[in-house]
């Protein structure tokens, strides 16, 4: 897949130049990115009228879109697609050979089940070189619990021989105070994947605000809302910039459940739906943790066993 094209002034005809600076101010920095929206976000973002957004998407679609394609031509452009080593090599394994890139992926588990220690872990790998399972890129963090920690990226860093303060510059990490503001810092990747070269983007965890601040039924419609708003950009952008997006999730137990494993993650079915490959972690004795795979386009249902060490994760002897 070919690299985005810029977005400024004059690149798509019949586009003014003043709009097109208004929608860059909106963080949309590509012509394949102004494709991917919707006139109602980008009027509203943007500060244009809607038959201007509708206007301007409609002339990026023209140049980008390719319509149908043939299901070789799919196939050809998958096997292009690089996998992110989770350091482990049996929950590769189960992940078809690593986190595939241009995917979001979820994992999802209760406290301490290694969901912070795999994104710790993702966040130093992706600094590798795709031959060493890496991405060869930097990385964004969203940070909604206060859960990301220098000097554990520092730790592993070292075990791992690299560099531990150059990979900690190639992590940006945004602080997400709350839902807006979590929002906020998904509206801004956009510029910074354009800006920068990152190709790996984490969120820990997507519900924490959501779940805290919409509660009981009556703002359900509304959180589910916003939630499906933060999901779709991200995969939007996934596919605008060739990222990979891997994102933390909460569970809660199912009273209904009387035999087998009663957690269930939250964010009902927009969460479900929206991940291309769903991971449900859980804690074993000590070190050990159990990954099971739930959800995946193309990879059969199956478990893993990993440590989480002082070198990240790591596999069980």
């Amino acid at each position: 897949m070919s690299d985005p094209i810029a977005l400024e002034p004059g690149v798509i005809k019949g586009v003014t130049e003043p709009t097109i600076k208004k929608i860059i101010a909106a963080g949309v920095r590509s012509v394949e990115d102004l494709a991917s929206q919707t006139t109602k976000q980008l009027s509203e973002r943007a500060g244009i009228g809607k038959d201007t957004a509708e206007n301007a998407i409609s002339k990026a679609l023209s140049m980008v879109g390719r319509g149908y394609i043939t299901g070789k031509q799919l196939f050809d452009e998958l096997q292009g697609r690089t996998r992110l080593s989770t350091g482990s090599t049996e929950l590769d394994t189960l992940l078809g050979g690593g986190i595939e890139s241009e995917t979001t992926t979820e994992f999802a588990g209760k406290e301490g089940s290694g969901k912070t220690q795999i994104c710790h872990m993702l966040a130093v790998m992706a600094q590798r070189s795709i031959e060493e399972g890496g991405l060869g890129s930097e990385v964004a963090w969203i940070d909604t619990e206060d859960t990301f920690r220098a000097d554990r990226i520092v730790e592993i860093a070292t075990v791992l021989e690299m560099e531990p303060m150059t990979v900690l510059s190639h992590i940006h990490r945004w602080k997400a105070a709350n839902t807006p503001d979590q929002t906020k810092a998904v509206e801004m990747l956009g510029t910074l994947c354009h800006e920068r070269n990152v190709k790996l983007i984490i969120v820990d965890s997507m519900m924490g605000h959501l779940r805290a601040e919409f509660l009981g039924r009556g703002m359900l419609s509304e959180r589910q809302n916003v939630l499906g708003d933060i999901l779709q950009k991200i995969a939007k952008i996934c596919r605008t910039y060739q990222v990979t997006a891997v994102y933390t999730n909460q569970v809660m137990d199912n009273p209904a459940v009387l035999y087998g494993n009663p957690e269930k993650a939250v964010g009902g079915h927009i969460m479900g739906h929206a991940a291309t490959t769903r991971v449900h972690l859980r804690r074993g004795k000590g070190p050990l943790r159990i990954a099971s795979l739930k959800k995946s386009p193309y990879l059969p249902d199956g478990e893993a066993r990993f440590k989480v060490t002082e070198g990240g994760i790591e596999d069980v002897e």
